[in-house]
């Protein structure tokens, strides 16, 4: 089993000739947590697109054999690797030591955003072959830049407008959640999401509990694995870590506070259980994607540069942190030159089908949409940059997001894998008090 250290470099190093790190799509990344739940089950799928790989031998939680009993799949938005390790370091207490113990390093996939992420590991597939390439991107047979989290068009401010009566979940990913090819599953996830195009491209064929706070999130946690007949496979979405790091900025005190929280419901919900459940669930807790600082004086507007405006097709697509560009016909050298002309230094320029080929999205087979939707360039800003675009008459951002995500840098790129038998989670005595260094970087 290679060490801490030596699977980090592994990851984060250059993987093709683009000279950036790729995710680890072969067997350590999002993207193959499902496919080992089928695996150990000795379940294959229903029909359905190519699953990625399983996990890596040295991660598989069970180590080739059959799970004891139901899993509790535990996705923490904005739970990043290199923010978890800070935690363990500087507050040391039970909690954060046990995660830490039982916690490896894996990439999630690119780019690195929520929709993508989630799409890829609720399907067990990469995001070039399920189709959700973004949080934004074009969407060929509705002819727009789509807002995936509203499925709606970009600047819209209703959600779900794309929605009508022959919309159907395959219009956007062409993968099935994991849900619907042979799980017994049951998804935790705010109450508000029930029945959102998002929620239903994820979690099509699971029973739906929907939640509004930690507490009631605890409870039904406790609710459901302790049934006399409990779910193969329990999954549930947390979202707070994520937006407080998007308003207040990536800091280690306010990630400590959150994560103390977290491991508090999970010790909460393994006291909750019979000894007997506690031991044979197994917790699987990941991350969709870490964060970096957002400056806002550093943040480039492409709607108000003209000269870039006049070479797109359509509006910007990706994430603030990697932007897809489509050019007017014959004009894509003419876009890249403006684009090198105007973003900061340091940004990297890539042709997209370069990016696509290099396995950046993950291997074919590709969605049929894969080039339409992604564009003709990829542009990568650097830290504390982003990329910004407001749609003509819609109205400015009430707020600037201190906290980002989308790119390549380590602190996006890889999250934890935290599993081990739920008992082992049961215990919480945090260092310190939990309001102790919050607003300290």
């Amino acid at each position: 089993m290679p060490s801490i250290a030596e699977s980090v470099q592994n990851l984060v190093r250059p993987r093709s000739g683009l000279d950036l790190p790729l995710p680890a799509y072969d067997g350590a990344s999002l993207a193959n947590v499902f496919p080992t739940v089928f695996e150990r089950l000795d379940r294959p799928p229903a029909a359905g697109p190519m699953l990625a790989p399983a996990l890596r031998g040295d991660l598989d939680p069970w180590g080739g054999a059959t799970p004891p009993g139901p899993v509790l799949v535990f996705l923490i938005d904005g739970f990043g690797w290199l923010a978890e390790q800070r935690w363990a370091a500087e507050a040391p207490g039970s909690a954060s030591r046990a995660w830490a113990e039982h916690s490896r390093p894996i990439t999630t996939v690119f780019p690195t955003t929520t929709t993508a992420a989630l799409t890829a590991l609720c399907t067990g597939t990469p995001p070039a072959r399920n189709g959700v390439v973004g949080y934004r991107q074009f969407l060929p047979r509705f002819g727009v830049v789509a807002d995936l989290l509203k499925m709606s068009p970009l600047g819209a401010a209703a959600f779900g407008t794309l929605i009508g009566p022959d919309w159907t979940p395959d219009l956007i990913s062409s993968a099935p959640p994991v849900f619907s090819r042979g799980l017994r599953s049951t998804v935790l996830t705010r109450e508000a999401f029930q029945g959102s195009g998002l929620s239903r491209v994820l979690y099509d064929g699971a029973e739906f509990v929907g939640y509004t706070t930690a507490s009631e999130l605890a409870h039904q946690l406790i609710q459901i694995l302790g049934r006399s007949t409990p779910p193969e496979v329990v999954f549930a979405y947390w979202d707070e870590l994520d937006t407080v790091q998007h308003r207040r900025g990536p800091t280690s005190a306010l990630f400590a506070f959150e994560a103390d929280r977290l491991a508090h419901l999970v010790a909460y919900v393994a006291r909750g259980l019979s000894p007997e459940r506690a031991r044979s669930t197994t917790l699987l807790a990941t991350g969709d994607h870490g964060q970096v600082p957002s400056e806002l004086d550093r943040q480039t507007w492409i709607d108000r540069i003209p000269e870039i405006m006049q070479e797109m097709a359509c509006p910007l697509a990706g994430d603030r942190r990697c932007g897809y560009f489509s050019a007017r016909p014959g004009r894509v050298d003419a876009l890249r030159r403006a684009l090198e002309r105007h973003l900061p230094s340091g940004s990297r320029i890539v042709d997209m089908n370069a990016a696509l080929d290099a396995g950046l999205f993950g291997p074919p087979p590709y969605h049929a949409e894969v080039h339409e939707r992604l564009g003709d360039l990829l542009a990568l800003v650097p830290v504390p940059y982003g990329l910004a675009y407001l749609v003509p008459g819609t109205p400015p951002p009430r707020r600037h997001l201190d906290g980002s995500h989308g790119g390549l840098e380590t602190a996006e790129l890889l999250v934890p894998l935290v599993s081990g038998p739920l008992r082992d989670f049961g215990s919480f005595s945090p260092e310190r008090t939990a309001l102790e260094g919050v607003g300290q970087r």
